[in-house]
């Protein structure tokens, strides 16, 4: 079984359910385009924008994107983006943050991070650019 949770984008959990390995695959409980964290066997974690399940002959995996970024500026630097492929049967947890791909309007940041912590972020980023430009 995995532990499936959705958060909203405060970090309030919307729902936390156990769900089934073919629920995935059924795409029963889907979390395409949603900043989403993997948690594997072991304990080790991965964040990304989620992608459809990637179902092969050879496994199944869940896919996860990850932008180019440019951290100082959270724009994009290129079009290329990192595709990580986790095997399901060795997933425990998968946790998304609602409304959390650019198109709602978030910068594409490739952290598992809430609203707080994101308008921090750009509050600090603001501030350094606006304290640059009143030095020049």
């Amino acid at each position: 079984m995995i532990v499936y949770t959705k958060y909203k984008f405060s970090g309030e959990v919307s729902y936390s359910r156990f769900i089934e390995l073919e629920e995935i695959k059924d795409r029963k409980y889907s979390c395409l385009g949603q900043m989403t964290r993997v948690t594997i066997r072991g304990g080790k974690t991965y964040a990304g924008f989620a992608d459809e399940p990637y179902l092969s002959g050879k496994g199944n995996c869940l896919t996860l994107k990850w932008y180019d970024i440019d951290y100082d500026t959270f724009r994009l630097r290129s079009s290329n983006m990192v595709t990580i492929f986790i095997p399901l049967d060795i997933i425990i947890g998968i946790e998304s943050i609602l409304y959390s791909n650019p198109r709602w309007g978030h910068p594409p940041i490739n952290e598992f991070i809430f609203s707080d912590t994101l308008r921090q972020r750009l509050m600090e980023l603001h501030d350094k650019n606006d304290s640059s430009k009143k030095n020049n």
